[in-house]
């Protein structure tokens, strides 16, 4: 008898290990991805960052912060973080308001629905390099759609005053269809009753927008706020494509700079000390939004 309460004893603590370990066996092959194509090289750049690094990326001599104080007085890198900010703040507010100017246009369900929400989430299927040849050619001077339609004679791409914004609204047109998709969906979740009520009580327009709607969709415009601010310091591709960082370092953002500094240059020593400073302040950024989370994000 008090074998088999043994066993039974023994038998019921492996289910109960099995169970606690079952999860971690899930999440053990993302867990070993991350260690190999995000922990790994962080913290090798980190390492390389104190270094001297050869254009093969071999470590020659350390330097200690050498190549930070280097960095930081660099004329093109501050600018280059100038102009990542000024991109940054213009994309991330205007893409969510567009997202959700269209969410609450397509707020109500008719046949004719699957047209437009398809129309407005079409810009999150197209590849940034694509929208970038498009628009090439709109923002051409002289032939270009754009000036062509309106009858203005601006210098999109070729003019270091507006370069940046004409690279902006590319990014502002591609996120606003990711935004769309969400926002819609978070709008179409909250209790027609909240709504109706809200109506009863004499709230309309942007009164019912700010202090009912807005507060009920908060948790999910916050995390495309956080998701978007790191994309949008990264970001590299519209302005690789279209002006390479100029006319004038206008457009140079930080990971273009990061770029040219290796596949240009070739050197290593400083695009490491460059990523390790982006990094700094794309996490800075997403921890002010968390901060602001306590404050502005409603979960009930």
């Amino acid at each position: 008898m008090n074998r088999k309460l043994e066993l039974r004893e023994v038998f019921s603590l492996n289910i109960t290990v099995k169970r606690k370990i079952e999860p971690y066996l899930w999440l053990a092959p993302s867990f070993v991805l991350f260690a190999l194509f995000v922990f790994y090289p962080f913290f090798i750049t980190l390492y390389k960052s104190f270094y001297i690094v050869d254009s093969l990326g071999a470590v020659r001599k350390f330097v200690g912060a050498n190549n930070y104080l280097y960095i930081l007085k660099d004329k093109e890198f501050i600018q280059a973080i100038l102009n990542t900010l000024y991109f940054a703040l213009l994309t991330v507010p205007a893409s969510k308001v567009i997202g959700l100017l269209l969410a609450m246009l397509a707020y109500r369900k008719h046949k004719l629905s699957i047209l437009y929400e398809t129309s407005f989430a079409i810009p999150m299927t197209i590849a940034s390099s694509t929208a970038a040849m498009i628009f090439q050619l709109l923002y051409v001077p002289t032939l270009g759609f754009i000036n062509g339609i309106t009858g203005l004679q601006i210098r999109w791409l070729t003019d270091p005053k507006v370069a940046m914004f004409s690279i902006a609204l590319i990014q502002i047109w591609l996120s606003s269809g990711y935004a769309f998709v969400f926002l819609l969906s978070a709008v179409r979740n909250i209790p027609e009753a909240v709504l109706e009520s809200a109506s009863i009580d004499g709230a309309t327009g942007w009164r019912k927008m700010i202090f009912i709607i807005l507060p009920l969709i908060s948790p999910t415009m916050f995390y495309l706020i956080v998701m978007d601010i790191p994309f949008s310091i990264m970001m590299v591709s519209l302005n690789n494509v279209l002006t390479q960082g100029g006319p004038n370092n206008s457009t140079m953002t930080v990971m273009l700079y990061i770029y040219n500094q290796i596949a240009l240059v070739g050197n290593n020593t400083y695009a490491n000390a460059a990523t390790m400073i982006a990094f700094i302040i794309t996490l800075g950024f997403i921890l002010l939004g968390f901060a602001f989370e306590k404050k502005g994000v409603h979960y009930q």
